[in-house]
């Protein structure tokens, strides 16, 4: 399971966090205990990415909600 770190948290260490993920973590960030982003390591988006363009992905994308 990916750790959880409050986004006030991740802007006072982000140097710290871009390090863990470049290490190879999924870091989710949240806010009031909700996920709003994951980060994740460039290999990881480098597969997402393969995928899409291979046409891998049977399940559209779930469209992200906009406040």
């Amino acid at each position: 399971m990916a750790p959880r770190i409050p986004t006030a948290e991740a802007r006072k260490k982000f140097a710290k966090v871009i390090q863990r993920s470049a290490g190879g973590e999924r870091i989710k960030l949240t806010r009031y205990n909700r996920t709003l982003a994951v980060l994740i390591p460039k290999a990881d988006l480098d597969t997402l990415e393969d995928c899409e363009s291979e046409g891998d992905t049977e399940a559209p994308r779930k469209q992200s909600r906009r406040r």
